[in-house]
């Protein structure tokens, strides 16, 4: 009789501690940073024979003035990308479009960085060159990152090279250099510092990205003639423009805060200097 009893206290401990341990909380698993701060995609199609990569990880110029088409092509099935000429820039006589295609719709997303574009026209390339797309990353807060290559004929890529490594990196790559504190060595050419701005993209962070995004647009935006007849504004110089949003940062506004909120700049502006307001 005693066995019995002992079968029953065991069953009973049995039956009691694996109904514990099946109601047990289960540990929560954290997500990860993918999933916490947004998705990106690799494309990169076949390439073309004869051809080779002439410039790579290059960022959309101007995409922050083009987001909402610039998202919809991110999201779009099977993009492409492709290029076209626009010659009646009037900022630029070299500049070239960056078309996003999906299926038969058309997305003008951007264009090619400034001195990507003076080095296609000025060695008679534009025919021979394609748009190949490296990666599409979008942030949960539909911050915007797309990648490409310029891709070319290998019987070209020595004449592609040679053109930028004798000019001069311009403005607007030295004040990339600048934005970040990163040093200007004496003597840099467009096409090293093309190199190091995209090494350095690579490693930095989206919302320093962000950043000098909101910083372009700014200088862009006021460097527009249609954009300050908007606040009836004059030509406005940088050092007063720096000046304005110095100040506001002091506040804790940060560029991409500004950009999207501009009118605090031009009334900043108008505060510092009123002789930039046009008569009415």
């Amino acid at each position: 009789m005693s066995w019995v009893i002992g079968l029953i206290l065991i069953a009973v401990f049995y039956f009691y501690f694996s109904n514990k341990k099946k109601t047990t909380t289960p540990i929560s698993k954290n997500k990860s940073s993918n999933d916490s701060q947004g998705s990106g995609k690799s494309f990169l199609p076949p390439m073309p024979s004869g051809y080779q990569i002439f410039a790579k990880n290059l960022p959309v110029a101007g995409i922050q003035h083009r987001k909402e088409e610039a998202l919809k092509f991110a999201k779009s099935s099977n993009p492409v990308l492709s290029l076209e000429r626009e010659l009646h820039n009037k900022f630029d006589s070299n500049a070239i479009k960056l078309i996003g295609l999906s299926g038969s719709t058309q997305y003008f997303i951007g264009y090619l960085p400034k001195e990507i574009s003076a080095q296609i026209i000025g060695t008679g390339m534009y025919e021979n060159v394609k748009a190949r797309l490296g990666r599409i990353y979008i942030s949960n807060n539909d911050f915007l990152d797309i990648q490409y290559q310029v891709i070319g004929p290998k019987a070209d890529k020595k004449q592609f090279n040679e053109f930028l490594s004798n000019q001069l990196a311009d403005s607007s790559q030295k004040d990339y250099f600048k934005f970040f504190s990163l040093p200007i060595p004496n003597g840099l050419t467009a096409g090293q510092a093309e190199q190091a701005i995209s090494e350095h993209q690579k490693s930095s962070k989206n919302e320093e990205l962000e950043e000098w995004e909101g910083y372009t647009k700014i200088l862009e935006e006021f460097d527009d003639q249609d954009f300050r007849d908007g606040y009836y504004l004059k030509k406005v110089s940088k050092t007063i423009l720096m000046e304005a949003i110095s100040q506001l940062k002091a506040q804790g506004k940060t560029y991409k805060y500004l950009s999207d909120n501009i009118d605090e700049v031009a009334e900043r502006i108008i505060e510092l200097k009123p002789d930039l307001k046009k008569q009415i």
